[in-house]
């Protein structure tokens, strides 16, 4: 796994939460939210109303485009505040304030998919994959009513499981065509879920993930892994994301789970900082 200087991101790789359409009547339908284009087709930002938006909290996030107030206020936002999350740019102007109190999440990864691209897994993830060839296990591709009964069957105790099966069916529901789902099963049940979002035209973004105690000693995620890159290489997917990965000193029970996804991850992005404005 490469850890990239902002210098080498790739220029024509997004963040889903602020690029992709899908996102887009989710991120609005959370309570008084606006999205507005900015002028890096196909970025957005977002603008949240409040004391009957006479304020607005905006944010740009991982885009390299600044923050415009007069834009803001010809659109509306009379006083505000704007956080901006640069994507590359390290040439921060001086009446940015570094905003050292932030949830926003630091770190994702980006794989740029060709034929070979088992031969960036690391050895642990090539092992498991050869467990699964010889489990008599099998992936398919379900549709979403299957995947949730799955879903809702498995007897692993997980705090957020109702959450993750609530956002699925949410998101999904502005686009579904845009979403892919598969299941592990071994001896006729289900072990093992994996769902991603295509959004734009070549990316496509681990969504939600799951499975049963059954898949452990094998590690059928992987196989699950494998099944994501392999056909989104034949859509012609030019990036994959594992999305958020965990902070540095972030919540303990991220820790297994992002271990688990740099097994595969080929280039590892970082956004530590973010910017505040007033006015």
């Amino acid at each position: 796994m490469n850890i990239l200087h902002p210098s080498e991101y790739p220029k024509d790789f997004f963040y889903h939460r602020t690029s992709a359409e899908i996102y887009r009547p989710y991120i609005e339908s959370c309570g008084n939210i606006t999205t507005f284009d900015i002028w890096n087709p196909p970025q957005y930002a977002w603008k949240k109303g409040l004391f009957w938006n006479k304020v607005h909290i905006i944010k740009y996030e991982r885009t390299d485009i600044e923050p415009n107030i007069d834009f803001l206020k010809e659109n509306g936002v009379k006083h505000g505040m704007v956080t901006w999350i640069p994507y590359t740019r390290t040439d921060i102007p001086a009446w940015w304030r570094r905003l050292w109190l932030t949830d926003h999440f630091q770190e994702t990864s980006v794989n740029t998919l060709d034929e070979n691209y088992k031969t960036k897994w690391s050895d642990r993830a090539k092992r498991a994959l050869k467990k699964y060839e010889k489990s008599w296990a099998n992936v398919l591709a379900v549709d979403s009513d299957t995947f949730v009964k799955a879903f809702r069957a498995t007897k692993v105790k997980h705090w957020y499981k109702s959450d993750y099966i609530r956002n699925y069916e949410r998101i999904r529901s502005f686009a579904p065509d845009k979403v892919r789902q598969w299941i592990v099963y071994h001896n006729e049940k289900a072990v093992a879920w994996l769902a991603c979002i295509d959004y734009i035209d070549n990316h496509s973004v681990h969504f939600v993930a799951f499975t049963s105690k059954e898949s452990y000693p094998i590690q059928w995620w992987t196989a699950l892994i494998d099944t994501w890159f392999r056909e989104s290489l034949e859509k012609w997917i030019k990036y994959i994301t594992f999305d958020q990965l965990r902070n540095p000193h972030g919540p303990s029970e991220q820790k297994w789970y992002t271990e688990f996804k740099e097994n595969f991850i080929e280039n590892r992005l970082s956004f530590p900082k973010a910017y505040f404005k007033m006015f």
